[in-house]
């Protein structure tokens, strides 16, 4: 009996290890991704990197990825630096880190100066802007950027298992853009703030100005010298044919100065408060129009080439034998209605530039349909003179000939007339060869991406329909089919397909009696349909109500919603050539609310939206109000 009793424990005792070996297995193979960005939390080019990373790691490979905001910018502090760094090293095992993700150069200084022991062989990443960094004494120091101060960037990162990734800054290409623009410059104002990257940039400034325009003063505006208040002042004061660049700011009060003027709040307004253009050195503030323009990589590209290093780094590469990494492929960037708002005159605009906001021509919108048409017209050109050719030889030619001819004709109207449904004919054959595929054998991830192909498709076959009828509009060439049509029953008719078909649910008001308006059935049908759905798309909260009213001359037709329109919605939403990017929750059709107002007006009515009380707005429909009894 004891030898039993000897052996269970002994089996218990094996089982016992062997778990807890097991578990001390799996907790050194799960690894996490710390992310240390230099700026305060809400900072936008940084919260972009910080994402792209969580996405990457914590989404795709379910791993623990921590992101902390160290908010080293505004302080140049290296006490600050060095407590933080011991703080990351106390709460952090370096052994347990996959990757260390550095944004912005006060981080890569810090860590490069104060982390210590096995830290120094985690694999790490630092993404900044420069062409040099500092150590953190002269960061310390407070002093202007000169020539002893600079550490090249390849010896920065010696003894450390890091790759870096930099922003050269553009400073002197987007000076030469400014003053292409602007010839006439006499002084170039340059609005900085302490962070490290602001000494960089007037540091360079001042060198090309002295190289290569050395009859253009220089106006060192920086928050080390001056407040908030006292740069709008200066701002509103500047000299005739001055041109200001705006690097960055914030005061040098950072709590009670950020919640008034923020970095990206002074961007906002500079060009107020100069009255003219103003530049930009990197992707923020001209997208919007805030500024006129600059030289920089953008966001996407600097997310781009830091996935392209952690790929690197995944398969097997050390960061420390990847090569320096400078994004020397900066585009001139510009604002097309903010340089026209200012009276910059267009023939002064670089042709190589990239645009925001120009209007595209009808050629370049529908290029491709363009050239499907010369070639179609083309083919029917070379049709035609073949038949001509043909009849002036087969003048004598007996009379079944000329009814051969005639059926030839017959035949090339019928192959007009069908040529959209021939167009459509492969996105049906996407449609059922997506129906045909089993499902069952698919994973959800599948099962998603076809479904996310067949939306696409419908999509794009809505889209094609709804540019073959700007298309009827342009020709005035709907064919419309008339009739009196009762409001409130083509209304049940929409709520009952939208609610079966689309899960959408609106809310109909009931109207007083019934109204009716001499109208194509299909086509209001449609102009319905398209209003309350951009209308529920663009809600923010409850449902879209529908009422409809009349006076026995006008009846209106309100579909109304919590929304988030804008006044420069009320003509820009009804124009099909103004540039803009679609709703980014949404699938609807920039197309769709300016074929509405076309099919409007060729029925003798139309489409507006108005702005209500309590945040509402409303798509309007009028038309008159016609008998019950009208005959078509």
């Amino acid at each position: 009996m004891l030898k039993r009793t000897i052996a269970f424990i002994f089996f218990l005792s094996i089982i016992t290890i062997s778990s807890v070996q097991a578990q001390s297995e799996e907790a050194q193979s799960k690894k996490e991704v710390l992310v240390l960005s230099s700026y305060f939390q809400g900072y936008a080019w940084a919260e972009n990197l910080a994402s792209a990373v969580v996405s990457r790691y914590a989404v795709n490979r379910r791993l623990t990825v921590e992101v902390e905001f160290l908010d080293l910018v505004a302080q140049r502090d290296s006490v600050l630096m060095r407590e933080k760094a011991e703080s990351i090293m106390n709460t952090n095992d370096a052994t347990g880190k996959e990757i260390v993700i550095l944004i912005g150069e006060e981080a890569w200084i810090m860590y490069r100066t104060f982390m210590k022991g096995a830290w120094k062989e985690v694999p790490c990443v630092a993404v900044f802007s420069g062409e040099y960094t500092f150590s953190a004494k002269d960061y310390n120091s407070g002093k202007e950027c000169v020539e002893s101060m600079k550490i090249p960037l390849e010896e920065s990162r010696r003894g450390f298992n890091a790759a870096l990734i930099t922003d050269p800054y553009s400073i002197h290409e987007t000076i030469e853009l400014a003053l292409q623009l602007k010839p006439n410059t006499k002084n170039l104002a340059l609005v900085t703030n302490s962070w490290q990257i602001g000494y960089l940039s007037r540091y360079k400034t001042r060198k090309v100005l002295e190289q290569y325009h050395p009859d253009i003063n220089f106006i060192d505006l920086n928050n080390r010298q001056m407040t908030t208040a006292e740069l709008q002042n200066r701002l509103m004061t500047l000299p005739k044919n001055t041109t200001v660049i705006f690097d960055s700011w914030i005061s040098q009060n950072q709590n009670a100065t950020r919640a008034l003027y923020p970095d990206n709040a002074m961007r906002q307004i500079v060009g107020q408060l100069t009255g003219d253009a103003a530049f930009g050195l990197y992707d923020l503030g001209i997208r919007d129009g805030a500024l006129a323009g600059g030289v920089y990589p953008t966001s996407d590209e600097f997310i781009e080439k830091l996935q392209e290093v952690l790929s690197k780094i995944e398969n097997g590469t050390q960061p420390k034998d990847i090569p320096l990494i400078q994004l020397d492929n900066a585009k001139r960037y510009l604002n097309y209605n903010t340089l026209k708002a200012y009276g910059i005159p267009e023939e002064l605009y670089p042709a190589d530039a990239v645009y925001y906001g120009k209007p595209v021509s009808f050629l370049e919108r529908n290029k491709v349909y363009v050239i499907i048409g010369l070639i179609i017209m083309a083919f029917f050109l070379i049709v035609l003179f073949t038949i001509a050719v043909v009849e002036r030889k087969l003048k004598k030619k007996t009379k079944e000939l000329l009814v051969l001819t005639k059926e030839n004709e017959a035949g090339k109207t019928r192959f007009i007339a069908n040529m959209g449904k021939l167009i459509r004919n492969p996105l049906h054959v996407i449609q059922m060869s997506i129906d045909m595929i089993d499902t069952n054998h698919l994973s959800e991830d599948e099962r998603r991406m076809m479904k996310i192909i067949a939306n696409n498709k419908t999509q794009l076959i809505n889209l094609f329909d709804d540019i073959i009828d700007l298309g009827k509009a342009g020709l005035n060439d709907f064919q419309l089919y008339r009739a009196n049509v009762n409001v409130e029953t083509t209304l049940s008719d929409i709520h009952e397909t939208q609610e079966q078909c689309n899960n959408l649910e609106f809310t109909l008001i009931p109207a007083g009696r019934e109204h009716y308006v001499y109208a194509d059935p299909k086509r209001l049908s449609q102009v319905l349909t398209y209003a309350i759905l951009n209308a529920d798309c663009r809600k923010t909260e409850g449902q879209v109500e529908v009422k409809c009213e009349g006076d026995g001359k006008q009846v209106k037709i309100w579909v109304m919603a919590h929304a988030n329109f804008q006044d420069k919605d009320k003509t820009e939403l009804f124009d099909a050539f103004n540039d803009r990017q679609p709703y980014a929750q949404s699938d609807r059709s920039n197309l769709e609310l300016p074929l509405c107002h076309k099919i409007m007006e060729a029925m003798g009515g139309t489409i507006t939206l108005q702005k209500l009380t309590d945040g509402k707005w409303a798509f309007l429909i009028e038309m008159s109000e016609s008998s019950p009894l009208k005959s078509k």
